[in-house]
């Protein structure tokens, strides 16, 4: 009698210990998420989205991993490194889907998929006010800071002083010192990716010690950098557009999809259950980072992206938006994909 109990009592004790092992997160997939610099205003993004997804309770463990951004995260992707990546924007996912641009020369990976949009942003091109500097052009034979080596915000500019002739004296560094040599006068100015109505969080405090506004591109500038790079797409920022710059504009911008995105190798059901738990968690997303307010991660992919410029959704995006009613124009679909 006295050997039952002792063997009920280690029964239950080990079917505690199942629980106490599951709740600790055993069994869980871990996943290794590419993000930004953590400096960047852009990495609240990061932190919260990997937050909703691992609160969301799908047996899933996000790791979020300060990295270059952009072309630092699609060659981490496509290396296996990283599981996804976010700050990724649509036209360099292009170039590694083609094996152009920053991917010259490189075999092109058509594994990639597109997982969910955050916004269209604007590769933002900031100077000092007291510089009077009011065109790309003007930036000639000055310092500037193109972005964060590694990031594709900073390699487009780079591409573009190539491509317009513009002779500028670009100075890739990392985003907090960018911000110093910008205070101390050391560069004019500084490109940081924004959400399209106002500056980068980190910089509106910038902008009271230092005062800043912004520049765009000519016509002539974006006809000559669209024939190299046919997928980029410019939008004309009106004149009181920017909430904390009223008087900036009418401008041209450069504007792509950023987003996230992962490859083939992630399994429907996993990419299935982080677009889910991202949208559902929405609002704690946009409560640490605004400029994804008014932005539908779902849907915007399959509407602002077009036919001449896409990669393939990843096949747990295309379920959830099917699951939703959201219609998925044919050629999004991958060839892994089931109907």
């Amino acid at each position: 009698m006295q050997k039952s109990r002792k063997m009920l009592l280690l029964g239950c004790l080990l079917v505690l210990f199942s629980f106490v092992v599951a709740g600790a997160g055993y069994g869980q997939t871990s996943l290794n998420m590419g993000s930004t610099s953590s400096s960047s205003g852009v990495y609240a993004w990061c932190v919260a989205a990997a937050n909703v997804v691992n609160k969301a309770n799908v047996g899933l463990n996000v790791t979020v991993v300060e990295s270059g951004a952009g072309i630092d995260n699609l060659k981490k992707v496509r290396d296996g490194v990283f599981d996804f990546a976010m700050c990724i924007d649509l036209p360099s996912t292009l170039q590694l889907y083609e094996g152009t641009g920053a991917f010259e020369g490189e075999k092109p990976y058509q594994d990639v998929r597109w997982l969910f949009l955050r916004n269209v942003f604007a590769d933002r091109l900031y100077v000092r006010e007291d510089a009077k500097v009011t065109t790309f052009k003007d930036l000639a034979g000055k310092r500037f800071c193109p972005g964060i080596p590694g990031s594709a915000s900073a390699s487009y500019v780079m591409e573009y002083n190539d491509i317009t002739g513009a002779n500028i004296n670009l100075m890739p560094m990392s985003y907090g010192d960018a911000v110093n040599a910008l205070k101390e006068g050391r560069i004019v100015g500084l490109q940081k990716s924004s959400g399209l109505t106002s500056m980068d969080a980190s910089l509106i405090e910038v902008n009271i010690t230092t005062p800043l506004t912004v520049i765009g591109y000519s016509k002539d500038d974006i006809e000559k950098i669209r024939e190299k790079i046919p997928s980029m797409s410019f939008l004309e920022t009106q004149k009181g557009s920017i909430s904390q710059l009223p008087d900036v504009g009418p401008i041209w911008e450069e504007c792509p999809i950023a987003g996230a995105v992962a490859s083939t190798r992630m399994s429907e059901e996993v990419a299935y259950n982080i677009v889910k738990a991202y949208v559902e968690g929405f609002e704690e997303v946009a409560a640490a980072y605004g400029a994804v307010k008014g932005w539908d991660p779902v849907a915007d992919y399959f509407k602002f992206a077009t036919e001449d410029a896409f990669v393939p959704a990843h096949p747990g995006l295309i379920r959830y938006a099917k699951e939703k009613g959201i219609e998925v124009p044919e050629f999004f679909l991958p060839p892994e994909y089931k109907k």
